[in-house]
């Protein structure tokens, strides 16, 4: 009868600790998926500054792609073009990694892939422009591509 006590007792305890180390891993995932969400949210948060920005104050280099811009008419100086290479949102620094339009569009509509690093992460973003008959093009939407992966 002992034997069979002890035997229960230690299923309990194995029993027990098993579940603790599940409700233990399960914490650490969803630390990990908290950690990933505010990466994309702060990622976004860049992704709409830098959108605004070129819809407000530049949007002839909607359709160019970065390495271009420097070269652009409509924008002067290299520090602002430097302003748009980088900044601060949701006090996380982050920086453009690549800006892009993608094959397909014309002068009066199309989109760009956006990279943007920021926090140890980089993520991609589709932007969307479209351009009326003689006048700058228009921001239409920044579409989340989702994380990329690290720096």
């Amino acid at each position: 009868m002992l034997a069979l006590s002890i035997s229960v007792s230690l299923l309990m305890v194995l029993s027990s600790l098993s579940l603790q180390a599940l409700v233990l891993q399960g914490r650490s995932l969803e630390l990990v998926r908290q950690r990933r969400r505010l990466q994309e949210d702060r990622l976004m948060a860049a992704a709409q500054q830098l959108a605004g920005a070129l819809q407000r104050r530049h949007r002839c280099l909607l359709p160019l792609a970065a390495e271009q811009w420097p070269q652009a008419d409509c924008i002067a100086g290299g520090a602002a073009v430097a302003a748009l290479g980088q900044g601060m949102a949701a006090d996380q620094p982050w920086q453009l990694a690549a800006y892009r339009p993608r094959p397909g569009g014309s002068t009066s509509a199309g989109s760009a892939e956006l990279l943007l690093r920021g926090g140890g992460a980089q993520a991609a973003y589709a932007v969307h422009w479209r351009a009326a008959a003689g006048e700058p093009p228009r921001l239409l939407a920044v579409q989340e591509l989702g994380l990329t992966g690290a720096k």
